[in-house]
């Protein structure tokens, strides 16, 4: 069970460069025609995927298994009342077609059958809207601070383009690259070691896939 969906980020990490380099620009002499020459940034390209994070950053994984501990209970009473509304969907049809069930029965669980239904519908809703909003207050600040740390780590790399191949349309703008750029394990790696997990040692992290 997982309520957690975690925001899919892509990083421009060239906020500094270029503001280092119209500070350039300015004081430098006009090109011809009064318009300055484009001073671009220099550094690396990378990839990474964030669909990893959720179970292999240490702190992300064990707020999440303690969230799915704490909505385990309702989440059971929702599928078991699934079930029954299955297995009532099953009689009704049963007897419907074996000419066994009368027309006074049959209304009567149908009704009881749609407002199981309505329950289910309702039970579902409350507890998707309280998941979202547990899963927000826990994972919000873990996500800042791997926002933060990513920055640091893409900066301290020379990396001024990070880009996030989790995403499935942006995966697929990405036609390839080679699996040197991909930074994904390195950081993960990074990240548990200056940020370990308060609940024990985060999993051996797993090679990603190239999309």
């Amino acid at each position: 069970m997982k309520f957690i969906k975690l925001t899919q980020i892509i990083f421009a990490l060239c906020a500094l460069s270029v503001a280092a380099s119209a500070q350039q620009t300015a004081t430098g002499s006009p090109a011809q025609g009064g318009a300055a020459p484009a001073l671009l940034p220099k550094g690396k390209v990378g990839i990474i995927n964030s669909l990893y994070f959720q179970e292999q950053i240490g702190e992300m994984k064990a707020k999440v298994e303690s969230l799915n501990r704490q909505f385990e209970p309702r989440m059971k009473e929702i599928q078991g009342l699934r079930d029954r509304i299955t297995a009532l969907e099953t009689t009704i049809d049963t007897q419907r077609k074996s000419g066994a069930i009368q027309a006074t029965r049959e209304a009567e669980m149908i009704e009881q059958l749609e407002q199981m239904k309505r329950d289910y519908k309702r039970r579902g809703e409350d507890l998707q809207a309280e998941g979202n909003r547990a899963s927000e207050q826990a994972i919000a600040p873990i996500n800042a601070k791997v926002s933060r740390f990513l920055q640091e780590y893409a900066q301290k790399r020379g990396i001024i383009l990070l880009i996030n191949v989790a995403n499935e349309a942006q995966a697929r703008t990405v036609v390839w690259f080679d699996q040197r750029a991909d930074v994904t394990q390195d950081f993960i790696a990074e990240y548990n070691k200056a940020n370990p997990a308060a609940t024990g040692a985060a999993p051996a992290p797993q090679p990603p896939k190239n999309p």
